[in-house]
C-alpha cells in the first residue's frame, strides 16, 4: 500500500503504542470513557478513533450500518484490529470478512470458525458473533453491506441461481442463526488482487462517485469469481467439505474435554498419529493445538465468570488450568485484566 494511502488504517490495526496502552490500562467497554483523550492521541484523527470505539469498545448491543456509511455509499470497508478480544455483538448489516493474510477466528453462535488466508466468512444481520486475529502477519478485511443495497451492489450476482444469491436472499436473512457461510477461495490470485485494490481504495483519503462505482463493481467481480471457482469443484455448493467437518469435529472434541485433553487424545480419537494430527490442525486452522486449547479454555472461563458466581479456583479447575497463579497469569495475558476485574466489568445485571 503506498505510504500516502496508509492514513486511514495506520492505527486501526493496533500498532504497538495502542496495544500497550489498552493492556496497561485494562481498557474495557465500561471504562474507556475515562481515557478518551488519551485514546484520541493514539489515532491519526477523530474519525479513526470514533470508528474504533464504536466497533470494539462500545458495550455489547446493536451496531448499525448508519454508523459506518455516509450517503450515497452502498458499502464500506475497514480492517479488523489485531490483538483485541472482541465482545459478542450483533448488527443490522451483512458483514463479510476476508483473510488477506495470516489466520483468524470467527465465533458464530456455539461454533468456532478458523479462517485462513483467502477465506471468506459471510455473517448475516442480527447473528451474535465476534472475531479475533492474534498475529502481526494477519490482516482481516471487514466489509459492511446493508441488506437494502444488495441488489444495487450485485445486480449480476443476483440475476441467476447460485449459492451467494441464496445467501443474500431475504429468506435467509430472516434466519440468521443458520446463515453463516465460510468459504475457502483457495488463495485465488484474481480474488486476492481485487480485495487488495479495494483495500487500497478505501485506505485513501480521496473518495469520488466514480470510485465508489468501481469499488462496488470490484466486489461483485470477486464474488462472481468465487462462484465460478466453486462451480468448478464437482458437487460443490459452498457447503462444508469432509475436511471441514473433520477439523470442526476435532475442535469440538477439544472444547468438550478442556480439563484433560491432550494432543495424544485427539490423535487417538481420530485414528491419526500425533505428528500428523499436529500438522493437520495447524494446516487447517492456522493455529497450533496448544493455541486452540488456550483459546477454548479462555472463552469458557470468560463465560463462567460472566454467567456464574463460581469461585475463580473452581473455574480454573473446570477449564483444566489447575493452580490459581497459573490461571491468573494466562487469563490476564489473554484478556488484559485479571478474572475478578473481568467479572466486574462484563457480567450482566441479571446474573
Amino acid at each position: 500500500m503506498p505510504a500516502s494511502q496508509q492514513h486511514r488504517f495506520s492505527q486501526i490495526i493496533l500498532d504497538e503504542p495502542l496495544r500497550k496502552f489498552l493492556y496497561e490500562n485494562a481498557i474495557t467497554p465500561n471504562n474507556y470513557t475515562g481515557h478518551r483523550e488519551e485514546l484520541r492521541a493514539l489515532f491519526p484523527d477523530e474519525v479513526a478513533c470514533d470508528r474504533f470505539i464504536r466497533s470494539y469498545l462500545t458495550p455489547v448491543g446493536m451496531l448499525s450500518y448508519r454508523q459506518f456509511l455516509k450517503s450515497p455509499q452502498h458499502m464500506d470497508l475497514f480492517l479488523h484490529p489485531r490483538y483485541i478480544q472482541q465482545a459478542l455483538h450483533i448488527h443490522d448489516f451483512i458483514e463479510i470478512k476476508y483473510l488477506l493474510s495470516g489466520s483468524g477466528t470467527v465465533h458464530a453462535g456455539k461454533e468456532l470458525l478458523f479462517l485462513q488466508e483467502g477465506d471468506f466468512c459471510f455473517i448475516p444481520p442480527y447473528a451474535p458473533h465476534s472475531s479475533e486475529i492474534y498475529a502481526d502477519e494477519s490482516t482481516m478485511i471487514n466489509l459492511v453491506v446493508p441488506i437494502e443495497h444488495v441488489h444495487a451492489l450485485f445486480p449480476r450476482l443476483m440475476s441467476f441461481d447460485n449459492p451467494l444469491q441464496h445467501f443474500f436472499g431475504s429468506e435467509l436473512m430472516l434466519r440468521p442463526a443458520s446463515g453463516f457461510l465460510h468459504i475457502h477461495s483457495g488463495g485465488d490470485a484474481a480474488i486476492r488482487n481485487l480485495m487488495r485494490q479495494l483495500l487500497d481504495y478505501f485506505s485513501g483519503a480521496h473518495r469520488s462517485p466514480s470510485g465508489e462505482i468501481w469499488a462496488e463493481s470490484a466486489l461483485e467481480q470477486s464474488f462472481l469469481r468465487l462462484v465460478v471457482l466453486q462451480e468448478g469443484r464437482p458437487g460443490s455448493r459452498l457447503r462444508l467439505t469432509d475436511e471441514d467437518r473433520r477439523i470442526h469435529a476435532m475442535v469440538d472434541y477439544i472444547r468438550a474435554n478442556l480439563q484433560v485433553v491432550t494432543l495424544a487424545d485427539v490423535a487417538a480419537s481420530f485414528h491419526f498419529s500425533q505428528p500428523y494430527t499436529s500438522r493437520y490442525i495447524k494446516a487447517k486452522t492456522g493455529y497450533t493445538f496448544q493455541m486452540i486449547l488456550l483459546i477454548s479454555r479462555m472463552e469458557e472461563a470468560a463465560h463462567l465468570l460472566r454467567e456464574t458466581d463460581w469461585p475463580v479456583e473452581q473455574i480454573a479447575s473446570e477449564v483444566g488450568l489447575s493452580g490459581k497463579t497459573n490461571f491468573y497469569k494466562q487469563f490476564k495475558s489473554f484478556y488484559g485484566m485479571n478474572p475478578a476485574a473481568f467479572r466486574n466489568e462484563t457480567r450482566s445485571p441479571s446474573t
